[in-house]
């Protein structure tokens, strides 16, 4: 669940039609086509159920929504109240085999400089498969046990650096989805086809994946994808470190993926474009600031 918002702008009493809780409730709805239960909501949001419901009627009441009486959910309406559409749900979807650009090893060293924690480069492979094709590290760092080069899709609901490839495929997440089981590896693995496909909707809205010691005990992981210059993802970056380090420095090492992930892209578009890079590149001699 991800961290509940202060309300602001409140005076005393509950306020239920704030625009921050309104549009939060709309994003999450956007990121679940098939529909969301006001419980759901209310996980997703940090509010009571109650809360939960009273925004998913005014949702419907106002236009934007519908309700599935039978399934008991409610989602978007297929048209907003202007009329014309609300744009392409999902993101393009990403390349299987692309042939990233030597560039993106240089955002692995910077990223692994960054944090000092292992760090990994990975892309699709033809039979959904994930590759991891960079990492870096240095000795004595502690390695997640029994992580292969090659994560099968039976094992891409535990791992940050996978999900953060599958929220953007809706071709691999629904293969996910029809997964008859969900191997749990620790006792905090997503193992329901609901909890993994909330899990998904929010790294599609936060842009960047965490795992908390769902594929290994002891160890986190987050990250974060990157885009080619046509927009859809190609890659994602990732680092794992230990669980003790996540709980005090979770939020600085977030913050670093998601810059560098968030570096990457712009330099492969600029590269791609044309446009000069900057005077100073990265340079792997000099540490930039640590988390």
């Amino acid at each position: 669940m991800t961290e509940p918002r202060p309300d602001r702008g409140t005076s005393g009493g509950r306020s239920l039609k704030t625009a921050a809780e309104a549009l939060a409730a709309l994003r999450f709805l956007g990121a679940s086509p098939e529909g969301v239960t006001p419980e759901a909501l209310a996980a997703e949001l940090g509010k009571s159920t109650a809360t939960a419901r009273y925004l998913l009627n005014t949702l419907c009441q106002e236009g934007y929504a519908v309700r599935d009486r039978q399934a008991g959910t409610v989602r978007l309406q297929e048209t907003p109240p202007w009329g014309d559409t609300w744009g392409e749900r999902e993101a393009p979807d990403d390349l299987t085999r692309y042939e990233l650009p030597e560039r993106l090893s240089d955002a692995v060293t910077e990223l692994y400089w960054r944090t000092r924690q292992r760090t990994y480069l990975a892309r699709w492979e033809d039979d959904d498969a994930t590759l991891i094709v960079d990492a870096r590290g240095h000795q004595g760092l502690a390695r997640i046990p029994d992580l292969a080069e090659r994560i099968p899709l039976a094992s891409a609901h535990a791992l940050a650096v996978t999900k953060a490839l599958i929220a953007s495929s809706g071709t691999r997440s629904e293969r996910l989805r029809e997964q008859s089981y969900l191997a749990p590896f620790t006792d905090t693995t997503i193992t329901s086809t609901p909890a993994i496909e909330l899990e998904l909707a929010r790294v599609r809205r936060r842009g960047y994946a965490v795992d908390r010691e769902e594929y290994a005990e002891g160890f986190c992981c987050i990250g974060a994808p990157i885009f080619d210059p046509a927009g859809r993802v190609a890659a994602s970056i990732a680092i794992s470190t230990p669980a003790p380090r996540f709980a005090t420095h979770g939020e600085e090492l977030t913050g670093a993926v998601r810059d560098v992930a968030a570096t990457a892209t712009r330099g492969w578009s600029d590269a791609e474009s044309g446009v000069p890079p900057p005077d100073d590149p990265l340079r792997t001699d000099t540490v930039p600031g640590r988390v």
